[in-house]
């Protein structure tokens, strides 16, 4: 009776073992890096075709604005794109946001979602490498410092807010998100709190909203000068799992431009944010890597629960079991780029990924629910004053 449990038990891990290879490959196709959305058209002509040329042009550009998002925009400028015919196969679906039209001109905007693998196809056949490991949700915290020195994060003081709320993107490598600058974060943080990069605060917060990293971004206005211009110095650091990274830069302007200065400086923070994680992770899709995995196993739960997190890694390319028991599955997988970036994608999934001493070709795969940001280094003094 026992053997006959056991091995019922193993034939239902080997079916749902067997899963993994489509949910993973499933998620690739579907994940959010190849989405584009608020693509704009304004065209004019016959309004028998107004909407299926917008329709076109909205694809194209669609497709432009994801190589560029995944790729080195450099690259992806000097590429020649396919017909309108061969894009229209690469696109999983579309949803038309708004739309405006009379007798001659129709205005649209658009969401494009493009399937990954042929995209991940063209891009290899031009010899471009490209990222697709899209991060946990990104806790971002603006602080507006003003030209006396007064920090301010949280209500009407805070300028920084605006510009980040329009700007920061919900589909991307790294998507953000906002605080809501309620009672209870109030109570929880304070703009000298997070310049100072107090990380049980700031853990605390990115907990509240379902984060993984925060991004405690500044930006400090200058007295105007002689010339009459303006200097907004941006700082960020990025809290994570990793040890923290930081950014400096500065937009200098007409101080009667303050809300487009400003708007550039959030841009300017949100390219750093964005092009870093890209570059780290950037992969030549024509080339795999493979290793055999050792994953210890509980319970059936908990296989379950491994198996939707594995689904949700699209550099995951195959995955072939080995042996399989009651407590431990042995797996032979393939995936896209090097080491590190395959336990980067897995650690956006809450999964480590350890190899064995000495030998790389082999490793042990565990979850890992208790992830958080990494501890920083102690903050320099800063000048900076809560109103």
């Amino acid at each position: 009776m026992e053997l006959r449990i056991i091995r019922r038990h193993c034939r239902g891990l080997l079916a749902l073992l067997l899963l993994v290879v489509s949910t993973g490959l499933a998620a690739a196709q579907s994940g959010q890096v190849y989405t584009a959305t608020g693509i704009d058209v304004d065209i004019t002509g016959d309004i028998a075709t107004l909407r299926d040329q917008a329709m076109l042009e909205g694809q194209r550009k669609a497709l432009q604005k994801v190589l560029s998002d995944i790729a080195p925009p450099d690259r992806v400028a000097s590429l020649t794109l396919p017909s309108d015919d061969v894009i229209s196969t690469w696109v999983q679906d579309f949803e038309i946001e708004q739309e405006k039209t009379s007798a001659t001109r129709y205005i649209g905007r658009f969401t494009y979602r493009f399937m990954a693998e042929p995209v991940q196809q063209y891009l290899a056949g031009n010899s471009v490498q490209f990222a697709q490991i899209q991060t946990k949700r990104l806790l971002v915290l603006p602080i507006y410092t003003d030209e006396a020195g007064n920090s301010n994060l949280w209500g009407p003081t805070n300028l920084w807010l605006a510009p980040w709320a329009t700007k920061a993107p919900n589909v991307s490598l790294v998507p953000m998100q906002l605080p809501t600058g309620d009672v209870a974060d109030t109570e929880a943080l304070s703009a000298t709190q997070a310049l100072a990069g107090d990380l049980p605060r700031l853990t605390a917060l990115a907990q509240r909203y379902g984060a993984g990293d925060v991004l405690v971004t500044e930006v400090r206005a200058s007295p105007v000068k002689d010339d009459g211009m303006q200097d907004f110095a941006i700082t960020a650091t990025r809290y994570s799992r990793e040890a923290p990274s930081s950014f400096t830069d500065t937009v200098t302007g007409d101080p009667a431009m303050f809300d487009e200065l400003l708007a550039q400086s959030a841009d300017r923070a949100i390219a750093w944010v964005q092009g870093q994680w890209k570059q780290a992770n950037l992969v030549d899709a024509s080339k795999q890597s493979s290793m055999i995995v050792e994953v210890p196993i509980t319970t059936l739960k908990q296989w379950v629960d491994i198996k939707r997190q594995l689904g949700g890694v699209p550099s995951l390319k195959s995955v072939r079991m080995v042996s399989l028991t009651r407590s431990l599955a042995i797996l032979d997988i393939s995936f896209l780029g090097d080491l590190p970036q395959f336990q980067r994608s897995l650690a956006q999934q809450d999964l480590s990924l350890a190899t064995a001493l000495g030998d790389p070709s082999k490793g042990t795969l565990r979850q890992d629910p208790n992830a958080s940001v990494s501890q920083p280094p102690p903050p320099a003094p800063l000048p900076s004053q809560m109103n």
